[in-house]
């Protein structure tokens, strides 16, 4: 078989599930045994994703067989634009998790229990950057598609938007979307993506079904968990029967459950704890330029990165996105940045795992004004 992407024998009972060893450290771990949700662990998104659904459906706790669980709930009616756009949900966690050289795993343990068409069940990573004028974006995934019964998509994306970037092109995406023997994403499964240096991995019920080689991501990523609708940009996903409606008497509601999240460090020889958010983040501007300073009194020898979100004429700011970083011993930065309102947040890192972050911070440029918490 090519060394560049491998599909492996689908679900052998004959293939071991993934080594836990005594040196694997957890970075993170929420079992979702009841509400709230914890927000110094998860954020959640608002934004749009293709042409059929907005994100901000507040996600549910449940349980059945002496478990909880978080529900992640679709409806097709959306007061903020009926018949337009569906309602999904989609968490991720605050932290991002760093590449190190023995392995990160992303872990989850989920199901699916519907069977309407046009519907996107994800678990999965994503971060983006902003470079020479372009956002690339890198991302691992798993995604159940419910016109699919029996199977599974899993691509990984590296530098995702550079110039050549193109589906299947090797480089900048890859995946496979094969039928799993006995796989059925209506009753709980655990989901495993194994990000390494020179590969993914992908592990479904601690049996790896998909390696590849290539695209392998290099930013530091979060969990994500994400139902969603297929837009009509995606015919594979798409189902013309998951409608938005205009009134909240026709509205369909449909679940994607989470028992639980776990991220690892493989390999790991143990050492300090997890790292923690830096302190006492501060933001003034100087014109178009926006200078940050913040202190660090618990992260021995951590470098720190940065992260911004406009917030255009003071509606609700957008994802954040990394926009720069500092070496051990710096604890500050300056930028220089557009007119209008940016939101701020640092975050701790030692080359591997990377801290929650900070509490956002709120400049204004262009008419100056000294930064304050955002509320």
């Amino acid at each position: 078989m090519s060394g560049y992407c491998r599909l492996i024998a689908l679900i052998a009972l004959t293939v071991l599930a993934p080594a836990r060893l005594s040196a694997d450290q957890v970075l993170l771990f929420d079992d979702f045994d009841g509400p709230p949700l914890n927000t110094a662990i998860w954020g959640l998104a608002t934004w749009t994703i293709g042409d059929r659904t907005q994100f901000g459906n507040q996600p549910e706790f449940a349980g059945d067989e002496n478990q909880a669980y978080i529900r992640l709930p679709l409806d097709t009616y959306n007061p903020g634009a009926p018949g337009q756009r569906v309602l999904g949900t989609e968490i991720y966690s605050l932290q991002n998790f760093e590449l190190s050289a023995d392995g990160i795993e992303y872990l989850a343990r989920a199901r699916l229990s519907e069977t309407q068409g046009g519907l996107v069940a994800a678990f999965f990573t994503y971060n983006q950057r902003r470079s020479k004028g372009r956002w690339l974006s890198d991302e691992i995934d798993f995604e159940v598609l419910s016109n699919w019964p029996g199977k599974l998509l899993m691509t990984s994306w590296d530098d995702w938007g550079a110039p050549g970037s193109d589906y299947e092109d090797g480089v900048h995406h890859k995946g496979a979307f094969p039928t799993l023997d006995g796989y059925d994403w209506t009753g709980w499964n655990t989901y495993a993506m194994r990000w390494y240096p020179d590969r993914v991995e992908w592990w479904v019920n601690e049996v790896k079904v998909y390696e590849q080689s290539a695209p392998v991501p290099d930013m530091a990523q979060p969990a994500r968990a994400s139902l969603w609708a297929g837009g009509t940009t995606w015919p594979d996903a798409f189902d013309e029967t998951l409608a938005p409606v205009a009134k909240a008497d026709a509205n369909r509601r449909f679940n994607w459950d989470v028992d639980y999240i776990m991220v690892t460090r493989l390999g790991d020889t143990g050492g300090p704890g997890p790292l923690q958010p830096p302190e006492n983040l501060a933001a003034t501007a100087d014109g178009n330029t926006v200078h940050l300073s913040w202190s660090d009194t618990t992260n021995t020898g951590a470098a720190h990165n940065v992260y911004r979100a406009w917030k255009p004429k003071g509606k609700a700011a957008p994802d954040f996105n990394q926009v720069g970083s500092v070496s051990a011993g710096t604890f500050s930065y300056s930028e220089q940045v557009q007119d209008g309102s940016h939101l701020y947040r640092v975050t701790a890192t030692d080359g591997v795992a990377e801290s929650a972050p900070t509490a956002e911070v709120e400049v204004t440029v262009g008419s100056g004004g000294k930064g304050k918490p955002n509320r």
